[in-house]
């Protein structure tokens, strides 16, 4: 899709939205529309609307923010154009990339915003906490690093989810100065190393273990350094709509491919490249394991992976379009005389042949593992163990298929 056919519909679906409702609320009052899986927010400068189409998950107070600094620029830049009865539009094209720089750096902050309590910087602060942030992970020993306020908001961070996790579980408990903390989540050989900041937060990097506490100081001195000179009480603070907890996902459902077997591996490594290589080779392990009907569950004990390691590389995987999550809508035979006497000849348990007659009125395509589960009130484990061992009387469509109930 081009990116005028883009803003054409982005401006009807807008101009549509907001008519629907002028008669109703003062336009004024209202700032955020949502639909399906997006929502449009919008700033308004005298007769001119600044309009982004956002995911439903995002903040819409972040992104007006960064409106309203689009819009200041705008105004400011082509203030004398936008006075003219007629304007000459094509004046206005060069802005497109001051939206671009604008926006990239502002890169990340809604993605925090979604999970975590967030404080925004003015744009040209933020960029430089981030430049200077790139620069310090440049060294071999410091890999990833972030900022966090005193009172618990992310200033800053290029830490994966489960790393802030652990974070921000640890800051209640530091009182030094500076403290090296481990967790089970890292990868061998490093650590969280916390710097505390009177009346400012925590600067905390993954780093590699080994060296000491000076030279670590030394190497992250530029951004610590800013740090101190940056100023947070007049910074917008943000906290997330619904409180999520960690990335995760049911551990019936099943994963499936995207694309070509003989293409997956080769876009999983690209995709996760700035993994490290134990998280990375259980991301292939992860890939080995996929069949037909593979579980989340079976998918995470494969990788060797901890849960949050394991939730992120399949979020990561989902993300780029290599693998999917769907939903299993088992299907078993009507229980006829042939099946019946399949059951006499594989010899199923008592305790076996029980669940499939509680079951068995809920397997036809129309109910999922986990709908059955709630249903019938059997473990999903039991379920799937029990319908396997059926082989071909069992289907495993992965669509939801409308049937007349048994």
């Amino acid at each position: 899709m081009s990116g005028t056919r883009k803003l054409d519909e982005l401006t009807a679906a807008f101009l549509s939205a907001v008519g629907s409702f002028a008669k109703e609320v003062s336009q004024d009052k209202i700032t955020v529309m949502s639909f399906d899986k997006n929502k449009l927010v919008w700033e308004r400068k005298g007769d001119l609307y600044f309009i982004a189409l956002v995911s439903e998950e995002d903040s819409g107070e972040i992104h007006r923010v960064i409106l309203q600094d689009l819009a200041d620029q705008f105004v400011s830049t082509f203030y004398e154009e936008i006075r003219k009865e007629l304007p000459a539009s094509k004046k206005f094209q060069p802005f497109a990339d001051v939206v671009e720089v604008t926006l990239q750096k502002f890169d990340g902050i809604p993605g925090l915003a979604r999970r975590y309590k967030t404080v925004l910087l003015p744009a040209q602060e933020l960029n430089r906490l981030k430049q200077v942030l790139a620069e310090v992970e440049i060294n071999r020993d410091i890999l990833r690093g972030g900022m966090v306020t005193t009172d618990g908001h992310v200033a800053v961070s290029n830490l994966r989810a489960y790393e802030l996790e652990a974070v921000l579980d640890f800051i209640p408990t530091i009182e030094e100065k500076v403290e090296m903390k481990e967790h089970s989540s890292l990868d061998k050989n490093t650590a969280i190393l916390f710097k505390q900041l009177t009346k400012k937060g925590f600067c905390a990097f993954v780093v590699k273990t080994g060296l000491s506490e000076k030279t670590y100081l030394e190497l992250l001195n530029p951004f610590i350094s800013l740090i101190e000179l940056t100023s947070f009480d007049e910074a917008r603070r943000f906290v997330p709509d619904k409180i999520d907890g960690p990335i995760s996902f049911y551990e019936h459902d099943a994963v499936e491919a995207v694309i070509p077997s003989e293409d997956i591996r080769r876009e999983a490594k690209m995709a996760l490249s700035s993994f490290s290589d134990s998280v990375q080779s259980g991301a292939m392990r992860m890939i080995s394991a996929i069949g037909d009907v593979t579980t989340v569950a079976e998918i995470h004990d494969a990788s060797g992976l901890i849960r949050e390691q394991a939730d992120e590389v399949l979020a990561q995987l989902i993300a780029k379009g290599i693998v999917r999550i769907t939903k299993l809508f088992p299907i078993m035979e009507d229980r006829d005389e042939r099946f019946v006497a399949y059951l006499e000849v594989i010899g199923i348990k008592k305790r076996d042949f029980d669940v499939v007659d509680s079951i068995w009125k809920y397997c036809n395509g129309s109910l999922s593992i986990r709908e059955i589960v709630e249903r019938s009130g059997i473990p999903a484990t039991r379920i799937l163990e029990v319908l396997r061992a059926l082989g071909n009387h069992v289907k495993w469509p992965k669509e939801r298929v409308l049937s007349h109930v048994r």
